[in-house]
């Protein structure tokens, strides 16, 4: 910066500033203002710290100003001002609890300007982050400052500026702000804001809050398709941190689905969505939370296996796996407790629906989002039974006491003598949602919809996922060996009580399928919907129906769930399964559709070279011949004409390319110019060659003449002097230069002079006389380019 050295002009503020009685505002006039404050102008910088001109330039941000020339200018410049990040400023500012106070006041208007709002959040970041310790002390000492930043929460500054408190936990100075903020009351403040009596502006914006506070929760956890480092993981937290934990608690979850299922709020739709949204982003945290788990203890078998436990890391901790295995068992309590109303949401909705004359009315998002919060559940059932950690997460919380055949649900005597009920687990809560899902008839329901709305593709990719989640499930506990004998009262409690869990849910996922192939009539309602779409297809016009990409993958899914566990099912699934139209569509339309599907999309490359006749490999007449194009291009042969050639054995070819490569229009371009310039640069070896040489070798030409003048033969002893006027260059073509680090006993060292190397072209060799000798060899232009590394090359 040029004012470091002294080479930067005098700024008008330096004389401003010798002036008696300057105001603030006389100096917010000036245009290097702000250049001036960055270039710590230590005159500047005392006028600024002042008491009263650090007042006015609080107030210059929070007050409206009458005058239009100003309104925006002054609150801009006085923000900027503040975060210069100038630390006289920040601490002069923070020091003095009025004007801190003051400043705060902000937050007692009824409505805020967004754009002097987004001014004062970036003043309070800046002064968090320069004297973090000292702003979270004040912040606290605040009453109701969190019930005031929620009513402005809708503001977005301030939703940010309420994300910014969070995030300071992570700073040393910091520790307790989420404690501190859970002690508010900020999570019920709002999931308060969700009631349905409440305005849809005030759900969105409440939700939204809450879903960015889970963000920041989990901000160290890295996202599913972006793993962390291994190191990373062993210290990220599980679970969320406290304000998280809170909103997973039976308390909240349990008023936050009563004000989604209020059956005559005017605004219940809304907050049904918005709350659906909330719990579906919990569940997919935690799914994360497992993953992240499961990828740690297979990096500790890969160490023992390999047998380098010392530089390995460890599995997950028992506490870690304690949290997984209880983390959600409050909010599936909740959503089992409700599923039977969720359920009859997909029947009757709540919200009115626009309906058009002779049309069925539309789904609506209120039937749509409760079938993805089904999903989500039958997702998470999904990952936590196949994780290769259910055995431990199981036994994480079991503490080993007890005898096998007791039940670990059962309450206890505690000290006093009375019963406490003993924490349950996610694995048994899952359980009893599944028996839920059953009771409620929900995957009937699902498929009810599912072919009744054809045209709507987000709940056929829903409704898919259902199914294809529940077969999997079931696919996978039914490969899964159990033991041990339930009736024997020897086997270890932690085992019984693995095994117990594993063989719960697959009793219960066995019963979800068989509602869904006998009271959803899975497999008759796929061919009748399959002949509906050929009657469709028929008519003028006539298109496919839109569900039928969906229903051709469910019907995969039955297939394969059918060949691997038909006999786990009996005659309950055999009556669904073999019957005529089934048999016959399986047999007929499915094979015939997933082979199609399996074709290249726009069908295969067309043989341009077999309908011209001419056979793959070769090059004929300058042109190039493709071989086997669509398979995978084997080479791209250079070839003389009138030569025999095969399968690039034989003598005369040059292997270009030997690759896709060699398919792609534009490598065909810049090979075939390459192959005409190829044979009449370099492989040449009759008729126009000393044309060729005099425009190749340039500065050479004289030579040519000469050989011309002398006329050479092909069997002479050669013996020339050289004609280079500059003796200090060697000349290429003078044998002693060429010959000069062979060895004495070779015969090419004898060659004195200049040679004709023509001769090499037809095929000759020098003998010990320095005379050419005709060995039969190839000519030079038959040469062998290789077309791959393995390819054979001769010279």
């Amino acid at each position: 910066m040029f004012w470091r050295f002294g080479f930067h002009t005098a700024s008008p503020i330096d004389g401003l500033l010798e002036k008696d009685n300057l105001t603030l505002f006389e100096l917010l006039e000036e245009e290097d203002l702000l250049q001036e404050c960055k270039a710590q102008n230590s005159k500047l910088i005392d006028f600024l710290c002042k008491p009263e001109i650090l007042s006015q330039l609080l107030s210059l941000i929070t007050a409206e100003i009458a005058d239009d020339s100003k309104k925006f200018k002054f609150p801009f410049l006085a923000s900027e001002i503040l975060c210069c990040e100038i630390f006289r400023i920040c601490d002069a500012v923070i020091s003095n609890t009025a004007l801190l106070t003051s400043f705060w006041g902000y937050l007692d208007q009824k409505e805020l300007n967004p754009l002097i709002a987004s001014y004062f959040t970036k003043v309070n970041s800046v002064f968090l982050q320069k004297k973090t310790a000292d702003m979270v002390t004040f912040i606290k000492a605040q009453p109701n400052i969190v019930k005031k930043l929620l009513n402005h929460v809708s503001t977005s500054a301030i939703a940010d500026l309420l994300l910014k408190l969070i995030t300071v936990e992570e700073l040393a100075e910091g520790v307790g702000i989420v404690d501190w903020l859970s002690s508010e009351g900020l999570i019920p403040l709002l999931i308060s804001q969700l009631d349905p009596t409440l305005d849809t502006e005030v759900h969105n914006t409440a939700s939204q809050t809450i879903l960015d506070i889970i963000a920041v929760s989990y901000q160290n956890i890295a996202p599913p398709d972006q793993m962390a480092p291994p190191d990373a993981l062993m210290n990220m937290p599980v679970g969320g941190n406290k304000l998280v934990q809170e909103l997973k608690s039976y308390k909240i979850q349990l008023q936050l689905v009563n004000y989604m299922l209020q059956p005559d709020a005017p605004s219940a739709t809304n907050t049904l969505i918005n709350g659906i949204n909330i719990i579906i982003e919990l569940i997919r945290r935690y799914c994360s939370d497992i993953e992240q788990a499961e990828y740690l203890h297979h990096q500790y078998q890969v160490a023992v296996q390999q047998n380098q436990l010392q530089h390995g890391l460890p599995p997950p901790s028992p506490e870690k796996l304690v949290i997984l295995a209880t983390d959600l068992n409050d909010l599936l309590r909740v959503i089992a407790l409700r599923l039977g109303d969720f359920a009859v949401l997909l029947s009757s909705p709540r919200s009115p629906l626009p309906v058009v004359e002779g049309k069925p009315p539309p789904l609506g998002n209120e039937r749509l989002k409760t079938c993805e919060l089904f999903a989500e559940v039958l997702h998470l059932q999904y990952l936590f039974t196949s994780s290769p950690l259910f055995e431990r997460l199981i036994g994480s919380v079991e503490d080993g006491e007890g005898s096998a055949g007791s039940d670990p649900a059962t309450p206890k005597a505690n000290k006093n003598g009375t019963l406490e009920q003993k924490k349950t687990t996610v694995a048994e809560e899952l359980v009893t949602v599944t028996q839920k899902f059953v009771t409620a008839g929900i995957m009937p329901i699902c498929l009810d919809l599912f072919f009744n709305f054809p045209w709507n593709n987000f709940l056929h990719s829903v409704v898919y996922d259902m199914v294809a989640k529940v077969f999997n499930t079931y696919s996978f506990t039914s490969t899964v060996t159990m033991t041990r004998d339930y009736d024997t009262a020897e086997v270890p409690r932690g085992v019984w009580i693995v095994e117990e869990r594993m063989r719960q849910a697959k009793e219960g996922v066995k019963q979800l399928v068989l509602a869904t192939f006998i009271d959803g009539q899975l497999t008759s309602r796929i061919t009748d919907a399959q002949r509906l779409n050929d009657y469709e297809v028929e008519q003028p016009k006539g298109v496919r129906l839109g569900y039928m990409g969906h229903l051709t993958y469910i019907a995969d899914e039955v297939v394969k769930l059918v060949e691997k566990c038909l006999e786990d099912f009996g005659d309950d699934l055999k009556a669904c399964t073999n019957t005529e139209d089934w048999n016959e569509y399986v047999s007929g339309v499915l094979r015939e559709t997933k082979e199609r599907d399996r074709q290249p999309l726009g069908g295969v490359r067309p043989h341009g070279t077999q309908q011209m006749g001419l056979q793959p490999g070769l090059a004929v007449g300058g042109n190039l011949v493709l071989d086997e194009a669509d398979t995978g291009v084997r080479g791209v042969v250079i070839s003389d004409e009138n030569r025999t050639q095969e399968d690039g054995e034989a003598r005369g070819e040059v292997y270009v390319s030997d690759g896709d490569v060699a398919s792609d229009q534009f490598a065909r371009y810049l090979v075939q110019q390459i192959v005409n310039d190829v044979p009449d640069r370099f492989l040449s070896g009759e008729g126009d060659d000393e044309e060729v040489d005099r425009a190749w070798m340039g500065e050479f030409a004289s030579k040519d003449n000469e050989f011309d003048n002398f006329g050479i033969s092909q069997t002479a002893q050669l013996n020339l002097p050289r004609t280079s006027s500059d003796d200090s260059e060697p000349d290429p073509f003078d044998t002693a230069e060429l010959t000069k680090n062979l060895p004495s006993d070779n015969p090419a060292s004898q060659i004195q002079g200049w040679a004709d190397f023509s001769v090499f072209s037809s095929g000759g060799s020098v003998n010990n006389n320095n005379t050419v000798e005709d060995d039969g060899s190839p000519p030079m232009d038959e040469v062998y380019l290789p077309a791959s590394p393995g390819k054979p090359k001769s010279t």
